[in-house]
């Protein structure tokens, strides 16, 4: 099987994001049905993509196998986290809105900071943001958060992110339960913003 530039990008795609969905694929590269399923059917028989219906009634999951991960920058992953499939796909339904909102600005995936050791000293335990947006003149790391995290660890994490340099602002993407605890967390602290995940997702 050939694969072409567009299969290359879906595949580079659905790598950096870990899990993805097809409603994500479609939108990414303006993929209509039946084309959508023709393209993706494709390279799971192919044995580049694993397709797999995690629950039911929602819809599968695209990664990548070891043989789909050769042609991207990164490792296929290792496994499916259940627990954090919620959140990975919140992930890339923020990044795909911001990359639309902010056209000039380039995303780099937590997968990529992670294999690029792009740090940043973040927190104690080496914190890496679940994204970082990157614009000409400013880098801004995006947190989206699900859970409020214990009130030390976040503390660490938000002084931490006022000593970058090179990072102006943490832009954090949160479940509405969890606007008013973070924000009294961040007080006096303008660099970190905090968004309603809900309203930047439907607005």
């Amino acid at each position: 099987m050939q694969l072409t530039k567009r299969d290359r990008e879906i595949l580079c795609f659905i790598n950096e994001t870990g899990i993805c969905v097809m409603p994500q694929i479609q939108k990414e590269f303006d993929l209509k049905f039946p084309r959508n399923y023709q393209v993706m059917k494709r390279l799971v028989d192919g044995g580049y993509v694993v397709h797999d219906q995690i629950f039911k009634k929602q819809h599968g999951i695209y990664y990548l196998s070891r043989k789909g991960a050769e042609h991207t920058p990164l490792p296929a992953i290792s496994n499916v986290s259940l627990g954090g499939y919620k959140h990975q796909l919140l992930v890339t339904d923020i990044r795909q809105n911001l990359c639309k909102k902010y056209p000039d600005a380039k995303w780099i995936s937590e997968r990529h900071l992670k294999q690029q050791k792009f740090y940043y000293g973040i927190g104690k335990t080496g914190h890496v943001a679940d994204g970082m947006l990157i614009f000409p003149d400013k880098k801004i790391a995006i947190e989206v958060e699900l859970s409020l995290k214990g009130k030390h660890r976040l503390e660490n994490i938000f002084s931490a992110y006022g000593g970058q340099l090179d990072i102006e602002e943490a832009w954090y993407f949160c479940a509405d339960q969890l606007i008013s605890p973070l924000t009294t967390l961040s007080r006096n602290k303008s660099y970190i913003k905090i968004h309603s995940l809900e309203e930047f997702l439907y607005e």
